[in-house]
Formats: C-alpha cells, structure tokens, sequence
C-alpha cells in the first residue's frame, strides 16, 4: 500500500474510532437505564424498551464498523476515502439523532437532525463502491430504520401538538384550573373552537375555522398514509431480520415482500378461560412477594369474585351530567341532520353537501362535553379528589352556553328550542355542581 492509501486508510480509521465514541455513548445510556430500572423495585420494566428504528441500529451499526475495518484492511487502493469519512459523519449525525431524543427529550431538533441525515444517506447511496468496499450499501441498508425511527418521532410531534402540559397531580388545582386544561385541550385538538376563541363568534370566524380544519384533516391523512407505509416496512424488515445473526441483514441483496397466507383452515381457535384451567400452582419467586402490586393481584384472584363491582370502574354513563347531556345530545344531532338531508334534497348538486361551519362547531363542543366526562375518572383517580369531576361540570357548562349562544345567533328559528334546552341544562348542572 503506496503512501497515499496508507494516509487515507488511517484517516478512515481515525472517522471509524469517532463515530465509535458516540455509539458508545448511546449503547452506555441504554445500558445503564436497564441497569437503573433493574435496581429499582417500584420499577416493573423489563427495561428501557427501544422504540423501532434504534432496536436494529444497535445490532447492525457494530456490524457496519467491522465490516470496513475489514474491507479496508484487505483493499490496496482506498479511492473513496472523501465518500467514506463523508458517510461516516452522516452517521454519527444519525446516532447523535437518537441521542438528542433520548437524552433531552428533544423531539423537535431530534427531528431535524434526523431529516438533514437521511437526505445525505439518499444522496451516498447514489455513489457505486469500486474497490469492494461495502460501507455504502450498508449505510443503504441501515437508512431505513433512521426512517422508521423519524417517522415515529414526527407522531410524537403531531401528538405533543395537540395536547396541553399535563396538569399537576395534587391538591392545589382548582376545578377552574381544569376547566382552563380542559378548554386548552378542546382548542389544541379542533381549529374551529380555537379560531372562535380568537376571534368570537361571527360567520368569519366559523368558516376560517372550518377552513383550518380540513386542511389539518387532509394533513392527518397524509400521516396516516404515511404510517401505513412505515408499517409496512417495518413488517417486511422484521421478518427478514435476525437479531442473533444481524450482519446477514446486511448481505441481503433485496428484502422480499411478505406474502399473507390465504384462509385461516390450518388454524384452530380455543377460548381458554385461566381461571378454570387446571394447573399445579408454583410457589412464587421472592422477587414476587417484595411487589404491592403482585401481592393485591394474588388477594383479587383467590379471595374476590370477578363480578365484585369494587374492582371496576365507575361508569361514566352513570354520571349524572352525562344523562343529562346525551338526550341533548341526541336531539341535536336529530335536529340537525333533518336539516341535512332537507338541504341535500332539495339541492341540485349531484355531490352530497358538507356540513355548514355552524353544525360543525355545534357537534364538536356537544361531543367534547361527553367525551370529557367518559374520561375524567382516570385524573380523579390520579389525583385522588373529585376537582377533575367538577372542572368537566364546569367545560360541560361553558359547552352549553356556546351552544346555546351559537344557535341564538346564528340558527333558523326552528332549533330554537335546542338553546332553551341547553340553558335548562346548565342550569341543572349548576345546581349538581
């Protein structure tokens, strides 16, 4: 090896221990979270748990390192060192990606990173090896889970998007700092109530708010299409990776696409119920004796009935504002969909009208009114006091008032019953509350 390769040979090594120092630093970060929750008796993880993406990554960059330092070793002309020590930044750019999501919880600039990365791996990849070095097309081959990990974080996103801080879990929130939580969650989640919030109730600010609610929905399409396709890849490289042998992975020419079997005739189906099986118990391991929560499980199976009521849930049906709202509730979905179909029928369109900004709004704030109640019992829980249950007495109320406000206004006379309703109800919450 003339002097020119030996200097590119030790510069690509030089990259190769760089790049090695930060996955160390991410493979010590998983190893020491396992390591924490192991030691900790209150924590009833297996471990850490890697999202998919960096679960492969962890097998298969090892692999990659080895599988230049061998290439290398044997090659005698080194002509792509820019190309290599390029792609090895980029990355250490990817790992650095995962880092900055795990260790700072910074999905956003995780995101970004991760962006700029995959669009220098598709660029790499254009680039043919011709000494026999394989590092491009593993850096190929691994580009895919970078993908499946971004996806993923962009969910993260999307969900954090529209989700208020979540409340402290004490006694010093009011039932008004719920209803504040619960009014921030109805604007984060649906553009229409947000833009009236904004700007009160006029028909301009209805129909900018319906405008901002079908470009979002027609956004949330894309994601979804975009996370069937990022399932489908997933699906396809798990079954033809093997954790126990990762480098073949690598050496796969193509991943085959998976074939769905036809019918379900070799496969029988048999409900077993655990309760009735027959089976010697085995005496539990002392690990097991040390959890509260094993310990209350044993007492629930041998010593309760599983219909004992105390170990459910409150129905929320049962809730005395919700059996208030859901006939309300009922009646104006009636009311309004004999307008619909009227509309629709004596419209000579051949396409079915959308619904108008107005009925948009008013099913939105009547079904957040239910939904919230369905499922404030798990904050009352948390909290341990019924300030969640009051604050969602509260967001009911201030549902009906824009209802009722919004039908006042803007409705034909004929659903004006709808706002005397809506009042009547309020104030039978009022005196519940």
């Amino acid at each position: 090896m003339n002097r020119q390769n030996m200097t590119g040979y030790k510069q690509v090594l030089t990259e190769i221990s760089k790049t090695r120092v930060v996955f160390a630093e991410l493979d010590d970060f998983f190893r020491k979270a396992d390591e924490n929750i192991f030691h900790d008796p209150d924590d009833l993880r297996d471990g850490i748990g890697r999202l998919p993406g960096p679960d492969r990554l962890m097998l298969l960059i090892p692999c990659v390192f080895n599988r230049l330092e061998e290439d290398i070793s044997k090659c005698r002309e080194c002509e792509n060192v820019t190309i290599i020590i390029e792609s090895l930044q980029v990355l250490k750019e990817g790992i650095n990606s995962i880092l900055t999501y795990y260790l700072r919880d910074d999905v956003e600039d995780a995101i970004n990173l991760l962006s700029n990365v995959l669009s220098k791996m598709d660029k790499l990849s254009s680039q043919k090896s011709q000494s026999g070095i394989r590092f491009l097309s593993d850096i190929a081959r691994i580009a895919p889970d970078f993908q499946i990990f971004l996806n993923m974080l962009e969910g993260f996103r999307e969900n954090r998007r529209i989700r208020p801080s979540e409340p402290e879990a004490d006694t010093s929130w009011s039932p008004e700092c719920w209803l504040d939580y619960y009014m921030e969650q109805a604007r984060l989640e649906e553009p229409i109530i947000a833009v009236v919030d904004a700007e009160g109730l006029s028909v301009a600010s209805l129909e900018k708010g319906m405008q901002l609610m079908m470009e979002e929905s027609a956004q949330r399409d894309k994601m979804m299409e975009k996370q069937f396709i990022a399932y489908e890849l997933m699906k396809k490289r798990d079954a033809a990776f093997n954790p126990e042998h990762p480098e073949r992975f690598l050496d796969i020419s193509l991943i085959p696409d998976i074939r769905e079997e036809d019918g379900d005739e070799d496969y029988e189906v048999r409900v077993v119920d655990l309760r009735y099986e027959e089976m010697e118990e085995e005496p539990p391991e002392p690990w097991a004796s040390s959890l509260p929560e094993l310990c209350d499980w044993n007492k629930f199976t041998h010593e309760s009935s599983f219909d004992d009521s105390e170990f459910y849930r409150k129905d929320f049906e049962d809730d005395p504002v919700y059996s208030l709202l859901k006939p309300f509730v009922h009646n104006l979905f009636k009311c309004l969909k004999q307008d619909y179909l009227r509309q629709d029928k004596e419209s000579k369109k051949e396409e079915h009208q959308m619904r108008s900004p107005l009925e948009h709004y008013l099913i939105l704030l009547a079904l957040k009114a239910q939904v919230r109640i369905s499922s404030c019992e798990v904050w009352v829980e948390s909290v341990g006091h019924e300030a969640p249950r009051k604050g969602v007495y509260l967001f009911a109320m201030e549902c009906l008032g824009r209802i009722a406000e919004a039908i006042e206004r803007f409705s034909p006379e004929h659903h004006y019953h709808l706002a005397t309703e809506a009042g009547n109800i309020k104030k039978q919450i009022e005196k519940i509350f």
